[in-house]
């Protein structure tokens, strides 16, 4: 049985997917010590750009549970290296808008852990939900792996699947997507568990 102490982690999050994993799979988790939490404040130009409105839960269980929360958006955000925790072991990022520079990367010491709404390495980079349907798929995974150089490309270490209903006539791709991102909800706490549970157990 692997004794090895609980991972220091830092958590850059975003939108009700991150609040979900934060919620369920990195607070009270035993394998996991949460030096921080890293959230964006605003939405996106295309989504109206006002405060998210996610934004108060991620404050609201970061200050019950006593862990530091930054909120980040343009410039800062583009340099996260510059606002991460020292010492880190692990970092967990999901639904995290911008792409990370090396320099976030050599901050951590074992590895870091994307959450891909995707089947990699198929559907790498951004609307893999959408780009499935499009192709007729059946069912839709989420991908966990470690983060490297190279975007969605690192090895994986879980995946969870989902059987989804083909594209109903009259309904766009992206409409179809997007109802089929709320059932997808549920998994992400879980997918993210087994992840951090293969990287304990690597370390």
């Amino acid at each position: 049985m692997n004794t090895c102490r609980a991972l220091r982690t830092a958590a850059l999050l975003g939108r009700n997917t991150g609040l979900a994993v934060l919620q369920d799979a990195l607070l009270d988790n035993d394998r996991v010590k949460l030096a921080g939490v890293l959230t964006h404040g605003k939405l996106t130009k295309a989504e109206g750009g006002g405060p998210r409105p996610e934004l108060p839960f991620y404050q609201s269980l970061c200050a019950d549970h006593g862990v530091p929360l930054m909120v980040l958006d343009l410039p800062e955000a583009r340099r996260v290296e510059n606002y991460l925790p020292e010492n880190l072991d692990v970092m967990v990022v999901l639904s995290w808008k911008y792409i990370m520079a090396p320099a976030a990367l050599e901050k951590v010491g074992h590895t870091g852990i994307n959450i891909h709404r995707g089947e990699l390495p198929k559907y790498v980079g951004l609307e893999p939900l959408r780009r499935a349907i499009e192709a007729g798929a059946t069912r839709a995974a989420i991908t966990a792996h470690k983060i490297t150089h190279k975007v969605d490309r690192g090895p994986e270490l879980a995946r969870v699947w989902m059987e989804i209903p083909p594209l109903p006539e009259g309904v766009s791709s992206a409409d179809h997507a997007e109802t089929i991102k709320e059932k997808l909800l549920p998994l992400y706490a879980p997918l993210t568990r087994l992840a951090i549970d293969t990287v304990y157990e690597e370390n």
